[in-house]
């Protein structure tokens, strides 16, 4: 899961209607869902946090992300708060999870020694589902299409990854995946793929707006949030 930041700027910015803020939270970090990280211009929602209906303020900038449809209906209102969970306004939570072709997102083992972060990261897989693949229990619904495009990102990721290695030092080359990476989403699976790649986690790391750059170091490897969980 991606760790983003929301530009300061817009915290103090008044909004009448929390749907207006859409475009601004996009321009901020992105036309993805935070959970996911499923690429989505068309209808792209607005997601509080924490749920209006259990305390969360419907319009702060603070208690907005943004979800795909599947995302935002499978974790409905069901945290009170953000306690317990992983969160990638606030967490480095590329630290917190593991994504390998073919399988389903799981808790990363580093995780295994805290069972803290460990119990949060499979509390936050569990709220927004995204381990729900084909056998799985729950499985995903009919229009639940997560899994789908996870795994077309991972062929597209494979195929690049090949494309680079015919011509490692072609510049205009490195250029074209880290667009293709940011237009097809999925910033784990690019970052999985490319892990001895420093040169190109570096460029999904810029080219992903409103990525978190402090998250990661200079080779594109993963550091703790200040001030976060994790």
């Amino acid at each position: 899961m991606r760790p983003v930041n929301r530009n300061r700027n817009r915290n103090t910015r008044t909004y009448t209607d929390y749907r207006a803020a859409r475009n601004d939270l996009s321009t901020s970090i992105g036309w993805y869902c935070s959970y996911c990280e499923m690429p989505v211009k068309n209808m792209i929602e607005i997601e509080h946090v924490i749920p209006v209906n259990r305390g969360g303020k419907e319009i702060s900038w603070r208690n907005f992300l943004l979800s795909c449809k599947y995302c935002n209906t499978v974790k409905s209102n069901h945290n009170a708060s953000r306690s317990g969970y992983l969160w990638p306004d606030t967490d480095n939570t590329f630290l917190a999870f593991h994504y390998q072709y073919g399988t389903a997102i799981t808790y990363h083992s580093k995780l295994t020694s805290n069972a803290i972060l460990k119990n949060m990261a499979i509390s936050t897989i569990r709220l927004f589902g995204l381990d729900r693949e084909p056998g799985t229990n729950p499985p995903p619904t009919p229009a639940d299409t997560r899994w789908i495009s996870r795994n077309d990102v991972w062929n597209i990721a494979y195929e690049s990854l090949t494309d680079l290695k015919e011509s490692p030092s072609s510049a205009t080359l490195k250029r074209q995946i880290a667009k293709t990476a940011a237009a097809t989403g999925h910033f784990s699976i690019w970052m999985e793929v490319f892990k001895y790649e420093p040169s190109m986690r570096q460029l999904f790391i810029e080219n992903f707006t409103g990525t978190h750059q402090r998250s990661f170091d200079k080779q594109g490897h993963p550091q703790p949030r200040q001030q976060g969980q994790l």
